[in-house]
């Protein structure tokens, strides 16, 4: 679609409405009917004049819901007619996505395998010890410039004894 018609299906799309809208007024009776057909064909238009697929499928779904709601709304017919609507929005869903999405496609392309690349050898140097060696303390110190330095020694802390709870020696006496 050129630039023109986009203007002109937003134009119609908003002068729909409000005509919708002053009739629901002028009626009183079928107010919300009157709302919901007027948003409908707002809803159409108005994804016509956007010109992406993805957008006029969303104006049909839209158009689709407003319309059966206006139709509830008119005969009182809730409950059995919002499963109508739904099982209408799933066959127009399924009619209208591929329309709007383009040519079907058949053929999936395949997918490159995933090549992980080979790590650099490092020399073997176990960044864990064998449980064969046993527990080795670690060094009583750091290292900085090649050399091994001892940590400043720290002052010790007075440990405190611990509280401990006195627990009773003989069970108190059952009462019945």
């Amino acid at each position: 679609m050129y630039r023109g018609s986009r203007n002109f299906f937003g134009g119609i799309a908003g002068g729909l409405f409000l005509i919708f809208l002053a009739l629901a007024f002028m009626t009183g009776h079928f107010f919300l009917p009157m709302i919901f057909v007027g948003l409908a064909f707002a809803s159409l238009f108005g994804s016509l004049s956007a010109g992406n697929p993805r957008a006029t499928y969303g104006g049909v779904m839209g158009f689709i819901w407003m319309a059966g709601l206006a139709v509830c709304a008119t005969f009182n017919f809730w409950w059995p007619g919002i499963l109508i609507i739904l099982g209408l929005s799933a066959i127009a869903g399924t009619l209208f996505r591929p329309m709007m999405s383009g040519p079907v496609k058949t053929e999936v392309p395949p997918q490159p395998y995933y090549q992980p690349s080979q790590p650099q050898q490092q020399p073997e140097q176990p960044y864990y010890q064998p449980y064969q060696e046993g527990y080795q303390p670690p060094q009583e110190g750091y290292q900085e410039g090649g050399k091994v330095h001892p940590y400043p020694e720290q002052p010790r802390v007075q440990e405190y004894e611990q509280p401990q709870a006195q627990y009773p020696q003989e069970l108190p006496p059952q009462q019945s």
